[in-house]
């Protein structure tokens, strides 16, 4: 495998170190020895949901081009900029709750602060919290060919207590 590796920068200000690489079917038993220096004690997190990823997409002898995106140790802004974009979204799924129980008839309006409770509470559990120190880490892997492209995304963050919580698409 031959690696590529560049550095992005979102519109936060928080900063990835990206691998890109090829893996052909015969590479996949040594995704497991990659070590990623950015995920420190989470590598094999990291290469754990790298392997599940590469299964998923089912590539069999196509080449599957996969990329690693492991952030820098979050700041408290970006931490609380994140966060704020929480908040967004679950003041946003609280209003379409709301609005889409208020349309039952006859009882849409008595349903509907009771919707709007459970899609925040839904939402809530479902978005991380970011914390200081905290590291992102995104996978991504794209086959083309066979019956078209395919392209599937996992991530982790790797809080700063050592917990890691899970998210994938």
């Amino acid at each position: 495998m031959e690696f590529d590796k560049y550095q992005f920068t979102t519109h936060h200000g928080i900063t990835f170190c990206v691998s890109r690489f090829t893996v052909m079917p015969a590479d996949r038993g040594g995704l497991r020895t990659l070590y990623f220096r950015e995920a420190k004690a989470a590598n094999f997190e990291v290469t754990r949901l790298l392997v599940e990823l590469y299964d998923k997409m089912l590539a069999r002898d196509l080449p599957c081009v996969m990329s690693v995106g492991i952030s820098n140790p979050l700041t408290r802004s970006q931490g609380d900029l994140l966060n704020e974009q929480r908040m967004d979204l679950l003041t946003t799924t609280t209003g379409i709750f709301t609005g889409v129980a208020g349309q039952v008839p006859g009882i849409g309006k008595v349903v509907a602060p009771a919707a709007g409770y459970l899609g925040r509470r839904w939402a809530k559990d479902l978005l991380p919290t970011y914390h200081t120190g905290d590291v992102i880490v995104s996978l991504g892997a794209q086959v083309s060919g066979g019956i078209g492209p395919q392209r599937s995304t996992s991530s982790i963050i790797i809080q700063s207590r050592g917990n890691i919580s899970y998210e994938s698409q």
